[in-house]
């Protein structure tokens, strides 16, 4: 078997049914030694952010020397970049010889698509020494699995409403099992703005005798400038002052996810952990989150964004009124069929000069067809091509030199056009 056709096979257990629960995951972890023991990590749940706050992470503990593990989900373009060492996602080879090595087990659990790429992962770190790993949770925390780790830190970002047929439909709930993720006696950092879920996050570490922080009360900015090239700010933490820290990453939304990893930083230095302010000013310019607010191209400017929830969208939205600077903007719209689009496109709609709806590559996919009208849209150029390849093209063709086109939406449509710009560039 190739890599192609065990990718294919891998693939082919993607259940269309999320199962959540850790009895098929403990069982995998413990026929192959609890690898998940072998070193250190830090555990990190959310709606919002969790993967800019991971990649951030994983970035300072590299730069001040710590061999370092990151895994992430889910992915644009391969499935390998979800596990990733010293910043660079697993070889073909690597990925294949762990897949032979865990399938006997594989087939006596019966683990899930994302159960087997965990338990991969965990592998992988352990066979590869890390020192740390981050680790970001795949759906929910509670029952997610990844939730077998005991880490030094957990984390948890902005919470919004995503995922509310699984997970429920008001933040009560959805807190309820990122809050999964507490474990006796581990220190816990939260980034959230709601002050009743962040009330229920302290109810619940009090209840494990955990302390915990959050950075919207412990981290103070000032001096910020948002910019095309990144981000710079004064940061006033509780332990000390970085004057004007520079963070590669664009957007007011990034500054929130900052703030939670200098608290959690800080909380790895207290225990123990090296991690000089220079190693934290160089993972901070050096980090890179593809498709994150990302400018790939200058003359016509190309953004992608995956934004996609509601959430994730005023966060672009504010990006594209306070960074950018542009003629025409077309937008390139392509959703789930299963999250809020009518929101999603009457927060970003006003901005557009031209919109053009297409279809991400996946299953549970909105068809251009099913574009519910809005108010928003009406006096709009709205065209509808479900082939993303021929609407990136028409995009293209649109655009004039000093204008704008943002892709944003599902991250299986923000891959595959992140793929096709550099397919483009080749």
């Amino acid at each position: 078997m190739n890599y192609h056709q065990a990718i294919e096979t891998l693939f082919s257990r993607k259940q269309s049914h999320i199962k959540l629960g850790l009895e098929r995951m403990e069982s995998l972890l413990d026929a192959l030694g609890h690898p998940e023991k072998a070193f250190a990590s830090l555990h990190i749940a959310g709606t919002n952010g969790k993967g800019s706050t991971a990649a951030m992470l994983a970035s300072v503990c590299q730069a001040a020397g710590y061999r370092t593990g990151l895994y992430t989900s889910p992915h644009l373009i391969d499935v390998r970049e979800r596990i990733q060492i010293q910043g660079r996602m697993i070889s073909e080879t690597a990925f294949m010889t762990v897949l032979d090595q865990i399938q006997p087990e594989i087939d006596r659990t019966e683990a899930t698509f994302f159960e087997i790429l965990t338990a991969m992962a965990f592998l992988i770190f352990k066979t590869e020494k890390v020192d740390i790993a981050v680790i970001e949770t795949g759906l929910g925390g509670r029952l997610d699995a990844t939730n077998t780790l005991v880490p030094e830190c957990t984390i948890i970002t902005e919470i919004g409403l995503d995922h509310t047929q699984i997970l429920g439909r008001t933040l009560q709930p959805i807190a309820a099992e990122k809050a999964g993720i507490f474990k006796p006696g581990i220190p816990c950092i939260v980034g959230s703005r709601n002050n009743a879920v962040n009330a229920f996050f302290k109810r619940k570490a009090d209840a494990l005798h955990n302390s915990i922080r959050f950075s919207r009360q412990s981290v103070r900015m000032s001096r910020v400038r948002l910019t095309e090239q990144g981000t710079w700010a004064d940061v006033q933490s509780p332990r000390q002052t970085y004057a004007d820290l520079f963070l590669r990453l664009l957007g007011a939304h990034q500054l929130d996810n900052l703030a939670t990893v200098i608290l959690s930083v800080e909380t790895l230095q207290e225990r123990g952990w090296r991690l000089p302010e220079a190693s934290i000013r160089q993972g901070l310019t050096e980090v890179t989150w593809p498709a994150r607010m990302d400018l790939v191209q200058t003359k016509p400017k190309v953004l992608l964004d995956s934004a996609h929830n509601p959430m994730g969208m005023k966060q672009l939205v504010r990006g594209l009124t306070r960074i950018f600077r542009y003629n025409t903007l077309i937008l390139l719209f392509g959703v789930l069929a299963d999250k809020n689009h009518r929101r999603m496109l009457k927060t970003i709609a006003p901005l557009a000069d031209r919109i053009i709806v297409t279809r991400p590559l996946s299953d549970r996919a909105l068809h251009p067809d099913q574009l519910e009208p809005i108010p928003e849209i009406r006096d709009k150029m709205v065209l509808k091509i479900p082939d993303i390849r021929e609407a990136w093209k028409k995009a293209l063709m649109m655009a004039g030199e000093d204008d704008m086109i943002c892709a944003a939406g599902s991250i299986y449509f923000v891959g595959e056009v992140l793929r096709l710009h550099r397919e483009q560039k080749k």
